[in-house]
């Protein structure tokens, strides 16, 4: 563990926020958290961490502060105002962002914290909340290099990598769009294989074994299970966070002016079973939209 970090400051303890933090207090930082659910803080003073009652306390004395939160507004707001972080990070601090954003949100970011005085890194992850629980996640980083040296070991405490993408934080955000464009594109490939074999009579146990060994990641074999045995409620990934990152996806391509046929699609499959009402479910609930304009039931 470095010595320059004193204290991590960790704002965010949902489903990917929790195990993210638990790996941080695992390797022995000590840790200041916030959650707007103060409940949510509980498990983690009563192990040692301090509660703080805002982004502001929770970034006091903080070398190195994370977000882990749900979309673009949420940490504009963490950061922004009163009671936002940057009341209480120090200069020369350095902020990472774990959650998936636009590029355009990282650059706003990358500003507020120039104009501060501090850092903004970028590092979105990759894996569901089992990962993130086991310190098994891949962190795309992106900054000022000094910057991602100074947070670099409290980053590789809940990742199994750490993959530098460059010195401009919009380009980590990018990426991460990229990649669950393709793993989203993935998965709702393989709900219409299991709607198509259950309309043509096909076991689909027998259909899973076949997906099982054509897509080899331990991902994609999660959601195919899910998708066989119809289980949606051991939620990793909520589909609502499903809509918010594919309309992230397609901002992305028509700002990179890149279209991304597919992503029109999944944009209304996903739309659709939320508007079905199961947006708390797990993202391969989208499953159940191809089931029906099959005519499944």
């Amino acid at each position: 563990m470095s010595e320059a970090i004193g204290r991590v400051g960790f704002i965010g303890l949902g489903r990917m926020g929790a195990g993210i933090a638990h790996n941080i207090m695992r390797a022995g930082f000590a840790l200041t958290v916030y959650n707007r659910t103060a409940a949510k803080m509980q498990p983690f003073v009563d192990a040692g961490a301090q509660g703080a009652t805002s982004p502001a306390t929770a970034a006091a004395g903080a070398d190195v502060v994370i977000t882990s939160l749900i979309d673009d507004q949420s940490v504009l707001d963490a950061v922004e105002g009163e009671n936002g972080l940057l009341r209480g990070l120090r200069r020369g601090a350095v902020h990472v962002g774990a959650t998936t954003v636009s590029a355009r949100c990282a650059r706003a970011l990358a500003a507020l914290h120039a104009a501060h005085g501090s850092a903004y890194v970028a590092a979105p992850v990759l894996g569901r909340p089992d990962a993130a629980e086991a310190g098994q996640l891949v962190s795309l980083v992106a900054g000022d290099g000094e910057a991602i040296a100074r947070c670099q070991a409290v980053v590789a405490a809940y990742s199994r990598a750490v993959l530098p993408v460059g010195t401009t934080p919009a380009l980590a955000n990018s990426l991460k769009l990229a990649v669950n464009y393709a793993l989203f594109a993935a998965v709702d490939l393989i709900g219409q294989v299991f709607a198509f074999g259950e309309k043509s009579g096909i076991d689909p146990q027998h259909v899973d074994l076949v997906l099982q060994t054509l897509f080899g990641h331990p991902g994609l074999q999660g959601y195919a299970a899910r998708m066989r045995e119809r289980r949606y409620d051991d939620v990793g990934f909520d589909l609502l966070g499903g809509l918010k990152d594919v309309q992230l996806i397609l901002d992305a391509s028509t700002e990179a002016r890149a279209p991304l046929p597919f992503a029109s699609i999944l944009h209304d499959r996903v739309l659709t079973a939320v508007a079905h009402e199961l947006g708390a479910k797990d993202v391969s609930v989208a499953y159940e939209i191809t089931r029906m304009a099959a005519g499944l039931k």
